[in-house]
């Protein structure tokens, strides 16, 4: 499996990431969010049953993120965000062959992806804070 992911990991360059929809409420003004106070939040991400999408040399993953910032458990800012993600392949075909392997591919979703969207998701939903005009709450470190 190892072997596999690496081979996978050298096979690709990051292409491209577009943000194809987003959507980003303030369903509350809370008062007097601290940075250690009562925050907390809840994220998720899902993944495009048909992803990745092969378009050409291209390996294109669709994913979805949602993000919920809670205050004493409530919630109080809501961020979704619809990405399209596009990897050049130097061998499109080795790729799509290794990407059959359903466990590498998850792999490679939950970890890779995560790992690569994560700083970009976090200075968006930074910025997201500031057009709303609330006390920003950064997203954790992961691992």
């Amino acid at each position: 499996m190892k072997d596999n992911f690496q081979q996978l990991i050298k096979l690709l360059q990051l292409g491209d990431i577009r943000f194809m929809d987003s959507h980003e409420s303030v369903l509350h003004i809370p008062e007097n969010i601290l940075p250690d106070s009562n925050t907390s939040l809840e994220s998720g991400q899902a993944f495009d049953k048909e992803s990745p999408i092969i378009k050409g040399d291209c390996l294109l993953f669709r994913v979805k993120y949602v993000f919920s910032f809670l205050n004493n458990k409530e919630p109080y800012f809501k961020a979704e965000y619809i990405v399209n993600i596009f990897f050049e392949a130097s061998d499109i075909k080795k790729a799509e062959e290794l990407l059959q392997d359903e466990e590498l591919k998850k792999i490679f979703l939950e970890k890779q992806l995560t790992h690569t969207m994560w700083p970009i998701l976090r200075g968006t939903l930074m910025n997201a804070f500031s057009r709303h005009s609330l006390n920003p709450c950064m997203l954790p470190w992961i691992v």
